[in-house]
C-alpha cells in the first residue's frame, strides 16, 4: 500500500476533527476571531518543529513560495468555512466545501497524472460518501423549528442565527475551491519544487496569518481581540489543522494527487461521526449508507 492513503487519510481525520471543534468555537467567537487565534497557535507549534528538526527550506525555496500562494488559499477558504458554519448549517456547507476534492482531481487529469480504474473508483466512491454522510434527515413538514436558548451546547446542524441559503451556498462554494486550490499548490510544493513539507506549510501558514491580519484590519479590528477563556479549544483547533497540513505535504510527495486529495476531502465523515460520539446525533440511514460507502473509496485507494 502506498504511504500516501494513510497519511492523506489521517489528514482528513484531523481537519475533521479540527473543523467539529473549529466550528463549535465559531457559535461563540466570530469567525475570524477562532481563524486567526487558531492559526496563530498552528503557527507556534510549526516554529517550534523547524526549530527542533532543522529541516532545510530546499531547493532555492521554491516551495515556500508555493506554501505562500496556497497560504493565501486556505485562509480564505477558512474563514468562509467558518462564517458559512456560523450563519448555515454543516449538512450544507460541509458537502459542498468538500466538493473542493474535484479541484485536485481535475489538476492531477490535466497533467497526465491519472490515477487507474481501481482507484478511480475509490475516488467517486469517497466523494459520494462524503455527500451522503454530510446529508440530515428533513425535519417533518409543519413541525415549528426549535431555537436554540442562550448558553445551551451548540451541536452541529444548528443554527445560531438565521442565515440566508444563498449566501452560505455561496461560501461554502468559495471555500471549497480555496481548499481544493491549497492541495494543488502544496502539491507543486513538494513534488514539483522538492520543498521540505515542513517549510510549504510554513509559508503557508505565514501568508494565511498576514491576509487574516489584513481581513481584521480592513474590517473590523475587534475580530482580532483575545478570546479568552477559550484560547484552549481554539489553539487546540489550530494544532489540529496545522497537524492535518502536514500529513497531507507529506502525502503529497508519494501519493497521486487525485487520490491524497480525495483522501483529505473526508473530513465531513469525521466532523458527522464525532458530532454522533460526543454530542449524541443520530446518524439517518443514509447517512450510515454514505459512511460505508467511503470507507469502501478508501479501501480501494488503498488496494489500488
Amino acid at each position: 500500500m502506498n504511504i500516501g492513503v494513510p497519511l492523506g487519510l489521517s489528514s482528513g481525520l484531523c481537519w475533521g476533527a479540527a473543523d467539529f471543534f473549529g466550528g463549535m468555537q465559531s457559535r461563540r467567537l466570530p469567525a475570524l476571531t477562532v481563524a486567526f487565534w487558531s492559526q496563530v497557535a498552528g503557527a507556534v507549534g510549526l516554529l517550534l518543529a523547524l526549530a527542533v528538526l532543522r529541516a532545510p527550506p530546499g531547493p532555492i525555496g521554491a516551495g515556500i513560495g508555493w506554501g505562500l500562494v496556497g497560504g493565501v488559499a486556505s485562509g480564505c477558504a477558512l474563514v468562509l468555512f467558518y462564517r458559512g458554519l456560523a450563519e448555515g448549517t454543516m449538512s450544507v456547507v460541509a458537502p459542498v466545501s468538500a466538493c473542493g476534492a474535484i479541484v485536485p482531481v481535475a489538476a492531477a487529469l490535466l497533467t497526465g497524472d491519472q490515477p487507474n480504474a481501481v482507484a478511480g473508483l475509490g475516488v467517486l466512491a469517497a466523494i459520494t460518501g462524503v455527500v451522503l454522510v454530510s446529508r440530515t434527515r428533513p425535519t417533518t413538514p409543519g413541525r415549528p423549528t426549535r431555537t436554540r436558548r442562550p448558553g445551551r451546547p451548540w451541536r452541529p446542524g444548528q443554527s445560531g442565527r438565521a442565515g440566508r441559503p444563498g449566501r452560505v451556498l455561496v461560501m461554502a462554494l468559495g471555500s471549497a475551491l480555496g481548499f481544493g486550490l491549497f492541495y494543488v499548490f502544496v502539491d507543486a510544493g513538494t513534488t514539483g519544487s522538492r520543498g521540505a513539507p515542513l517549510w510549504v506549510i510554513a509559508g503557508a501558514r505565514a501568508s494565511s496569518l498576514m491576509m487574516l491580519s489584513t481581513i481584521a484590519l480592513v474590517g473590523r479590528r475587534s475580530a482580532l481581540r483575545w478570546p479568552g477563556r477559550r484560547i484552549g479549544p481554539v489553539a487546540l483547533v489550530g494544532i489540529g489543522d496545522t497537524g492535518a497540513n502536514l500529513l497531507f505535504a507529506y502525502a503529497a510527495i508519494t501519493g497521486n494527487l487525485a487520490v491524497v486529495g480525495v483522501l483529505g476531502s473526508l473530513y465531513p465523515v469525521a466532523t458527522v461521526v464525532l458530532a454522533r460520539w460526543l454530542l449524541g446525533e443520530r446518524l439517518s440511514g443514509g447517512q450510515n449508507a454514505g459512511v460505508v460507502l467511503a470507507l469502501t473509496g478508501v479501501g480501494l485507494l488503498a488496494a489500488a
